[in-house]
């Protein structure tokens, strides 16, 4: 059996002398890795069932929505080239009506041809059977969002109302669809799965059911490889424009997609700020460890390097000493980050509406955690294998020399000298070793850093809720007519049952234009100073809305590259089909949503449809909500209705089941790293000061006075670094905020002093309770052993 070389059984025997502190470097490390592995398999894993579910369901390359087309354009439309497939349906809004159920419930009818057949957008059947054909078939497939919200089963009869027809059908099968992965109600950003539903109705029966026989007001439609959307886009709209087309949507603007995409967005910005954070502390202890170990240990490495140990040996064993460590670290942050990956994936699967999520790690993710990994060993050992190299063995051999202090009159004499002894040696000794006394507090404040992020961003997302539903939406219910309405159609909601208060609103599609780039968004009309429906700020600002020029949100001006006075050109998709250039008068940062704003009256003449209304925000009285309700299921010309309670709810329950576990998760990552290095730092210094504590002992000052100067010490590292680390992370956690943000959210800055009270407790408690583990060993010092000389 082959000898270890003695350098590297010194080497072994001191990684198990220093376990602590080791373990401590590769918990950490492992805790980046972990984070790596999670956020970057997450993303792949999500990215792949995306892409798997659009492929095998055909998910539609364009969208457009029109008025009424002849089926004979479906040929034409067809024609163009680049188009692989398509399918020209019929879309209605409509309203269910549920036993026991006395809201008016919104809904999306799709006609269905055969399933098999489907070309585009072809839904998935995970329950039941595909409905009969036939005008008056009586059968219909339910999307399983609502269909899982409120328990309903193949067999179920529904109360379905479209265009003031009321029919009852029943539920045969239970599906979804690629379109559907993340389904939100008309006028709504976050699904409400108990208040909206997708239903896919035979087309004979839809047609007759809305009066649209022998005709589709939708295409969807499937591109050729290679083809690009725009050119097939402008000739689609073309083609169909005397049919009330409005503006094709690529792929990337369907609103599901959109939020997808925007998803696997954050997931890479989680992953390419947080693990290098953890990376880099787990750096810094590796190297406090091996600087250490150096410094103990010089002389036996002079004594090596004087029989003959080349220094690149030397170098060779403490570099496997530290990728020991990191090895260590690696594989525990691997299979850490797998069990988070998974939980992640659970999560999600919850949100978006996909077949299946399985978590998988790549080989490259795995390979590039490896070297993340060891490469933060690499360099966080940089400084320490230096001091090896540049040992000579004749200095090796002799005792360090001892910091250099001097006797002076300065300001700093004069701070110190009112101290007691043991007060005065606290302090000589961060003087004399300032690099260390640095490197530990930039690891503290770190750790800080982390917590503060961990409880400013829930807090953040209550801002926003707050900002969003209790400051902005101060109404009861938002109606939405079937198509734009007149002055009567107002008076006509402000007199349903329970209605107090009434404000009309306008909402029109929109193609906005600027120096090339394009942009289709909504653009509301509102009263200039409304009541219930106010334009905020993510400042908390109310503003006005202009009669002389658009309020632009910051997410469609990024879009568009404007600013204050420039002007843009907008073209709506409705109506006359108005194209007019307005001046941006304002842009303004919003938490939710992505349009822009104009006075109402002003809209209505800018687009052709002066006094015009899309519906309105109603205030309702106390206890009159299910007279309202019950109202809206008999009227005609009300095609939804939004609870603005039942949305906040749905919001806040979205927010929540993401930022949940990861705050958890954050929070004890971060006390783990102060934890981590308050204990690595007090081990090193009680390791260094094993000799003068245990003279202090010898002196006859007790056991209490020597443990003061090694808390006392990491006290004062830990003061140091706690308004640092504050201050710090209340600047990263907005910035990270703002790196998270998208073009439909954004996370509003906060500012909360009890929530810094908090983060410099955990963050104290942890130092305090890693210092005091680390105390109990001075009671174990062997004075004997401690004072022999190393001469």
């Amino acid at each position: 059996m082959r000898r270890l070389p003695p350098l590297s059984m010194k080497l072994g025997r001191d990684l198990l002398r220093l376990r602590a502190q080791a373990l401590s470097a590769a918990l950490l490390l492992a805790l980046g890795v972990s984070l790596l592995v999670a956020t970057l398999g997450t993303r792949v894993s999500l990215e792949q069932a995306r892409d798997d579910y659009y492929l095998a369901q055909r998910l539609a390359d364009l969208h457009l929505p029109l008025v009424r087309a002849p089926q004979a354009m479906a040929a034409r439309v067809a024609a163009i080239p680049g188009v692989e497939a398509l399918e020209a349906r019929l879309a209605v809004p409509g309203l269910l009506s549920l036993p026991d159920v006395v809201e008016p419930l919104g809904a999306r009818l799709l006609s269905l041809d055969d399933p098999e057949s489907t070309a585009v957008n072809r839904p998935w059947l995970t329950a039941g059977r595909w409905p009969e054909g036939g005008a008056s078939a009586r059968e219909a497939v339910l999307n399983d969002a609502f269909a899982e919200a409120r328990g309903l089963r193949p067999g179920a009869w529904l109360e379905v109302t479209v265009r003031g027809s009321r029919e009852r059908v029943q539920v045969v099968g239970i599906a979804n669809s690629p379109e559907f992965v993340f389904i939100s109600p008309p006028g709504e950003l976050m699904p409400i799965p108990e208040r909206f539903a997708v239903l896919w109705l035979p087309r004979a029966a839809l047609e007759a059911a809305a009066g649209l026989q022998g005709a589709f007001n939708e295409v969807v439609l499937r591109l050729g490889e290679g083809v690009r959307a725009e050119p097939v886009a402008i000739e689609l709209e073309r083609l169909l424009a005397r049919y009330g087309a409005g503006r094709a949507l690529d792929r990337s603007r369907i609103p599901s997609a959109r939020f997808l995409d925007q998803e696997l967005d954050q997931l890479g910005t989680l992953a390419s700020v947080l693990p290098p954070a953890f990376l880099a502390v787990a750096a810094f202890l590796l190297n406090l460890t091996l600087t250490r170990l150096v410094e103990a240990e010089r002389a036996t490495l002079g004594l090596l390097k004087a029989f003959g140990l080349r220094g690149r040996e030397v170098v060779a064993g403490y570099l496997g000493f530290a990728l020991v460590v990191s090895g260590v670290g690696v594989v525990l942050g691997l299979l850490s980050g797998s069990w988070l990956g998974r939980e992640l994936c659970a999560l999600y699967l919850e949100i978006y509406r996909l077949p299946s999520l399985v978590y998988r790690v790549p080989p490259t993710i795995a390979l590039l955690a490896i070297v993340v990994g060891l490469g933060a060993a690499v360099l966080g050992s940089g400084m320490a294998l230096r001091r090896v190299m540049a040992l000579r063995p004749a200095e090796a051999l002799a005792p360090p020399p001892p910091p250099a202090f001097r006797h002076g009159s300065g300001p700093l004499a004069h701070a110190t000298r009112g101290f007691d002894p043991l007060t005065r040696v606290v302090l000589r000794r961060l003087l004399g070793y300032p690099r260390r006394a640095l490197t530990t507090v930039i690891g503290l404040s770190a750790a800080l850093v982390l917590l503060v992020l961990s409880m400013q961003a829930p807090m953040s997302i209550d801002r926003l809720l707050q900002l969003s539903f209790g400051e902005a939406k101060r109404q009861q219910r938002t109606v939405t007519l079937a198509e734009p309405a007149g002055p009567a159609a107002l008076h006509a909601l402000a007199r349903l049952p329970g209605v107090e208060q009434a404000e009309p609103f306008l909402a029109l599609d929109a193609v906005f234009r600027h120096d090339g780039r394009e942009v289709s968004e909504v653009l509301f009309g509102l009263l200039s100073a409304p009541r219930f429906e106010r334009l905020i700020d993510a400042e908390g600002r109310v503003r006005r809305l202009r009669e002389d020029g658009l309020i632009l949100t910051a997410g469609l001006a990024r879009q568009l590259a404007v600013q204050p006075g420039d002007s843009v050109q907008v073209q709506f998709t409705s109506g006359p089909r108005r194209d007019a250039r307005v001046t941006v008068v304002d842009v303004i940062e919003v938490t939710i949503g992505s349009s822009a704003y104009l006075e109402i009256g002003a809209l209505g003449r800018l687009a052709g449809q002066p006094e015009r209304i899309s519906g309105a925000h109603l205030r309702l009285r106390g206890g009159a909500a299910d007279a309202f309700d019950l109202a809206v299921r008999e009227t005609p010309m009300i095609v939804g209705s939004s609870d603005i309670e039942a949305a906040f709810r749905s919001t806040q329950r979205t927010f929540k089941e993401g930022s949940g576990m990861m705050t958890t998760l954050f929070t004890v990552f971060a006390v783990l790293m102060a934890a981590g290095i308050a204990f690595a730092t007090a081990t090193v210094i009680l390791g260094e000061q094993r000799r003068d504590l245990a003279t202090l002992l010898v002196l006859g000052y007790g056991r209490r006075e020597a443990s003061y100067v090694l808390l006392a010490e990491l006290a004062l590292l830990a003061s140091i670094a706690l308004p640092i680390g504050l201050v710090a992370g209340h600047h990263f956690a907005n910035a990270f905020l703002r790196a998270m943000a998208t073009d439909l959210f954004t996370f509003p800055p906060v500012f909360e002093p009890g929530l810094h009270l908090r983060a410099a407790l955990i963050a104290l408690g942890s130092v305090l309770a890693a210092a005091l583990w680390v105390r109990r060993d001075i009671d174990r010092i062997a004075l004997v052993d401690s004072l022999k000389s190393r001469e």
